[in-house]
């Protein structure tokens, strides 16, 4: 049986090892890698032919894949790895991992071993056949091992042209998918992120990795253009996202803080409703049953949106939170106005008159009072109108406005009130606006309406923020020319 001759295998060992070191240093990984992988296959082929050089083609070949596939698949276990731990050069043969991926490559390496042997063994074939004193042996084998060294080169290019093109549609491919899902990021993201400039710079990542896609391949796009466009649009999208996730965080934030005066407002009017059906003035069990499980609900989804549990809440869940919590405020604040409109209609019985339930119970500290009559008080916040307005009124009369009335406690609405009077000048507890804090009674001398104190009030009142109601006029429902109140009082939910 012919064999391999030894030098020749050798010298082509050689070779490999050089060619395949040579191409993990100075290729990309992405082509050094497969290389490398093919021509470890066509070095053991080769080696299995110096230690038996009668090894056939074919069964070197063989005997090759095998080996590669075996040392592959060795990485299922952990030998390797403690082999490689205890003898770190090791890791040259064995490599680090199980990648499916590099068994088409051994294959092709131990093809190209198995070409290899074929054409050495024929070279030497051809030798032993000439005459000795021919003196053509020598050149003979050098032929033999110029052809040898053409085919590990041609084996060598294809390899590498192979795991270019292969190296570079795969980029591309992969970084078609991840421009799509970064622009799918993008539009999802628009109003929604807490620094806009991340979402600026994805969207320029976007376009170079188009670019890098559009440009010509191995001309202009060379392996790994696309991995590092790639690299830079997955860091921007990361971005994009952790944005997106502070933003959501303080929009739950943003929405549980305006839900909770609207809750304060709901407890308040329960209450004061509760309290009033106690006293036969009941606005209806199911609207004060349906703001009641609304308070239920607020309460709830306070606490589970409260700071410590947002920090782990993905975005999905912060999102929905954020809506279900702006949803929940306008839903009890409607609940809320249904129930006062309804306790309104049971408690005050002129249009004109509006039930508030802290009519009456202002806080100590919104009360302010008025300097030149310190006995009676009026909301903080339309205090300076009401000073403007005396400052005015006395540079035209020589004199303050004669105060007789202002805020006026619960208590003292009940006192005032008379409600066997078919048309009593104080309206029910929790109907007058002097409960709020927003008028006052003024005299008007015995002139009334008719006297130079009314009309110029009229004409200069609104000026400062205060105003004489329709129902007040001459031709209103309870003409009085004293009463004047805030432009700030409300009339109506």
């Amino acid at each position: 049986m012919t064999r391999a001759p030894r030098r020749t295998t050798a010298i082509l060992a050689a070779v490999v090892v050089l060619a395949g070191l040579g191409g993990r240093a100075a290729l990309p990984a992405a082509v050094g890698g497969p290389l490398g992988d093919a021509l470890f296959a066509t070095l053991v082929v080769l080696l299995v032919a110096l230690a038996l050089p009668r090894t056939g083609p074919f069964v070197g070949a063989a005997v090759g894949l095998v080996v590669c596939g075996g040392i592959e698949a060795a990485h299922l276990t952990d030998v390797p790895a403690q082999v490689v731990d205890r003898f770190p050069a090791a890791r040259y043969v064995l490599g680090t991992a199980f990648t499916p991926a590099d068994l088409p490559w051994y294959a092709a390496g131990a093809v190209a071993g198995g070409v290899l042997l074929a054409l050495a063994r024929s070279r030497s074939r051809r030798a032993r056949t000439l005459p000795r004193h021919a003196g053509t042996e020598l050149p003979g084998r050098r032929r033999a091992v110029v052809g040898s060294l053409t085919v590990v080169l041609l084996v060598a290019l294809a390899a590498a042209g192979g795991g270019l093109a292969w190296t570079l549609r795969e980029e591309a491919r992969a970084l078609t998918t991840q421009v799509a899902s970064a622009q799918a990021a993008l539009a999802d993201s628009d109003g929604r992120v807490a620094d806009d400039a991340v979402r600026s710079a994805l969207a320029a990542s976007i376009d170079r990795a188009e670019s890098v896609l559009a440009a010509t391949p191995l001309v202009e796009r060379r392996p790994g253009d696309a991995d590092e466009a790639g690299g830079r649009v997955a860091q921007d999208v990361a971005a994009v996202q952790a944005s997106r996730l502070t933003f959501a965080r303080a929009e739950v934030t943003k929405a549980r803080d305006a839900l909770a005066p609207t809750t304060r407002r709901a407890e308040k009017v329960l209450a004061a409703t509760d309290e009033l059906a106690k006293g036969g003035q009941d606005a209806g069990e199911t609207l004060r049953a349906s703001s009641r499980d609304a308070l239920g609900t607020a309460d709830e989804l306070t606490s589970e949106t409260q700071d410590d549990r947002l920090a782990t809440a993905s975005l999905t869940d912060l999102e929905a939170a954020a809506a279900d919590l702006a949803a929940l405020r306008d839903d009890l604040a409607d609940a809320t106005t249904d129930l006062m409109t309804a306790q309104d209609a049971v408690v005050c019985p002129e249009p004109d008159q509006v039930w508030f339930p802290q009519a009456g119970h202002l806080a100590a500290k919104s009360l302010a009072p008025i300097p030149w009559a310190r006995q009676y008080s009026v909301r903080a916040d339309v205090l300076d109108g009401l000073v403007a307005l005396d400052d005015a009124y006395r540079a035209e009369f020589g004199q303050h406005l004669t105060v007789n009335s202002a805020y006026r406690s619960y208590d003292q609405q009940v006192e005032v009130y008379n409600p066997d009077d078919p048309n009593p000048l104080a309206a029910p507890p929790g109907c007058s606006n002097h409960g709020l804090g927003t008028a006052i009674d003024i005299s008007m001398g015995p002139e009334g309406f008719d006297g130079a104190r009314y009309a110029w009030l009229k004409e200069h009142a609104e000026q400062h923020g205060w105003t004489h109601p329709g129902w007040a006029e001459p031709d209103g429902r309870l003409p009085e020319p004293w009463h004047w109140q805030s432009v700030k009082t409300p009339t109506e939910y």
